[in-house]
């Protein structure tokens, strides 16, 4: 299972970023899919995850969960937001390359603690990291086709980011075998302190000046119903 979860987090960014150039997906597409997939994680994240890793006892990982979420912070000053759809963009202008770092980053970390079968078998939890990198791949994609980047360039791009995940399972799994499970029971709580950032600033970037539009609450109700009806 967990070499299934790799190759989906490797192909589907892919393959996402790849429509980009073929469909040219319009901001108030994507703003909908972010809202649902926004909504669908962060409710995965409150119904499934954190009952989960509190109800199996590892002492400090609201530690990990507040790091996680600080590292997002962080992380978003070089991202520039991509991973919320934001789409800032220069013409003739490359992506920097600390962007594409830190968009990395953070795959790279949601990534390893799906090391864990456990975390692989849970099927909301992967559904929902997945539907949060798809809108991931198709912001960066859509970027660097509106800064004038090369096709060769992009796809060094997009593979550079899609590779992220994988990797990151794989430094969860040896890290697992050389200091024991614990670890990426921390590693967990460090991606969810993430994935919580990311939710609830998607869900609010729905709403400028506290304005819902109709399609965007209803894809948010949508996403969190659909969390909900999966927990049972």
């Amino acid at each position: 299972m967990i070499e299934v979860i790799a190759i989906l987090f490797f192909v589907l960014p892919l393959l996402a970023g790849g429509l980009v150039r073929i469909f040219r997906p319009q901001a108030d597409h994507l703003r909908l899919l972010l809202a649902f997939s926004g909504a669908f994680l962060l409710a995965v994240v409150f119904l499934h995850m954190l009952p989960d890793l509190y109800g199996e006892g590892h002492g400090g990982v609201g530690s990990w969960v507040l790091a996680g979420f600080l590292l997002q912070v962080a992380l978003e000053y070089y991202s520039r937001g991509i991973e919320h759809g934001h789409l800032h963009a220069t013409t003739g202008q490359a992506l920097p390359l600390l962007t594409l770092l830190s968009l990395c980053i953070h795959s790279f970390v949601e990534g390893m603690p799906f090391a864990d079968a456990g975390v692989a078998a849970n099927r909301p939890f992967v559904a929902g990291v997945l539907l949060h990198k798809m809108p991931m791949a198709i912001a960066l994609a859509t970027v660097l086709l509106r800064s004038g980047s090369g096709r060769s360039y992009s796809w060094i791009v997009l593979l550079v980011f899609a590779a992220a995940a994988p990797a990151g399972i794989l430094v969860g799994w040896l890290a697992a075998d050389s200091m024991g499970g614990d670890i990426l029971h921390r590693l967990l709580g460090l991606a969810i302190g993430m994935l919580l950032h990311i939710g609830a600033t998607i869900i609010f970037e729905s709403a400028p000046e506290h304005r819902m539009r109709r399609d965007r609450a209803l894809a948010v109700l949508l996403g969190v119903l659909l969390a909900a009806l999966s927990s049972h």
